[in-house]
């Protein structure tokens, strides 16, 4: 038994995707459209916490459904592909090898702010918009990307950078 359980462990530990967390976000949908009523609402997420229904879905995500989407390409609760699938030789032609930090501050509910700081010591701003699924991300005015939430990255000409 001991030895069943260290193999699902380890197999576990392996897939390492983040995940869109479908499972989860379709009771988190429930509960937000279930009623308009803030403190109704509050009454079905304590109830739902109570039996353990975001616990039990959050667990399923985390155990199966995400591994599902790590291997497949594709969420089977949601159909979204993985948040992160960027090809590691694209990221090394943007020069984010040289990466030392990298944080977002949430500005608004659509609004975020997007730091890099590299080793050589220079620092990155970015401005981020969503609307709706879509979001762009801007340097200095300009749009640099723009995306889908759950979707690959399109990339954008900006300045010659991008080609």
């Amino acid at each position: 038994m001991k030895k069943y359980f260290s193999i699902v462990a380890l197999s576990l530990m392996l897939t390492s995707c983040m995940g869109t967390m479908g499972l989860s976000g379709k009771v988190k949908k429930f509960n937000l459209e279930v009623t308009e009523h803030r403190w109704g609402r509050e009454g079905v997420f304590l109830g739902l916490q109570i039996l353990w229904v975001y616990r039990i879905c959050g667990l399923l995500d985390l155990l199966i459904f995400n591994s599902i989407e790590f291997w497949s390409g594709e969420n089977p609760i949601n159909g979204k592909s993985p948040l992160v699938d960027v090809p590691i030789d694209q990221v090394k032609k943007m020069g984010f090898d040289d990466i030392r930090d990298a944080h977002i501050e949430r500005v608004s509910s659509t609004e975020a702010k997007l730091y890099i700081d590299f080793i050589n010591g220079d620092h990155v701003t970015f401005d981020v918009i969503r609307t709706g699924d879509k979001y762009t991300v801007s340097l200095m005015g300009k749009q640099f990307f723009e995306g889908q939430i759950g979707q690959n990255v399109q990339e954008m000409q900006y300045a010659g950078v991008v080609k």
